[in-house]
């Protein structure tokens, strides 16, 4: 299964998640960051991204990067599928099946039934499997895409404290071990560890208990945004 997780276009990322035998096939798991520029979300351009990426003749005849599916799973429904059949067409591969799964009641529509979706049956062992993909893709998406965010924000937020220089970022890093250490110090702690002038400390202080709010706030709306949409491979 295939999902995508960003916030507004910004480190927009996608999983791929792999199922065999109905058990997770963890050495299968992939994760792609999208390269194409993106001023808001996206979701059509970003998978149709990740299809050519993976489904390039060359990358499926590399037995390293995995298997070829006997069924992909897209989230997104009738819209998302269409995007992935055009992507599909385009690179003339037409022996995979592939299937959109859309946000409400687990619905699945598939190109070879124009009479709606496939409801699968409630309590089913096959509705049960799709919702332990879907939820499993979801997981490594939104992973991924914290771990990169984590790293660009790590950054942009220390350069934000005035009279925080290259040396003294160092040294703060060297006490701390990490940015996870550091942005959960007391105020004490910082200027404990007289490594930079208490004012300076006082003014990242600052900056980590705001960028430690808005990312409290933006992960609370990233995991229900997320909740409602996901895809398959």
């Amino acid at each position: 299964m295939l999902d995508i997780s960003t916030i507004h276009g910004s480190y927009t990322v996608a999983s791929m998640v792999v199922f065999t035998g109905g058990k997770p096939d963890k050495n299968q798991y992939r994760r792609f960051r999208i390269k194409t520029p993106l001023d808001e979300a996206n979701d059509f351009l970003s998978m149709q991204e990740v299809m050519r990426r993976r489904y390039d003749p060359e990358r499926m005849a590399d037995e390293r990067f995995g298997s070829k599916p006997d069924l992909i799973i897209l989230d997104g429904g009738k819209p998302q599928l269409s995007a992935a059949l055009e992507m599909f067409e385009e690179m003339g591969i037409d022996d995979i099946a592939i299937a959109g799964l859309a946000k409400r009641d687990e619905e699945l529509f598939v190109p070879w039934q124009d009479t709606g979706p496939v409801v699968l049956p409630g309590g089913s062992a096959s509705l049960y499997l799709v919702k332990q993909v879907r939820d499993e893709a979801h997981r490594f998406a939104i992973t991924y895409h914290r771990q990169l965010r984590g790293k660009g924000m790590t950054a942009s937020i220390l350069d934000e404290v005035a009279g925080l220089g290259p040396v003294r970022k160092k040294a703060l890093m060297k006490h701390f071990k990490s940015f996870k250490n550091l942005k959960a110090a007391t105020l004490d702690e910082l200027k404990d560890a007289k490594v930079i002038p208490g004012d300076v400390a006082e003014e990242l202080y600052r900056v980590l208990t705001q960028y430690n709010g808005e990312t409290e706030l933006t992960e609370q709306v990233e995991d229900a945004v997320n909740e409602s949409t996901s895809t398959t491979e």
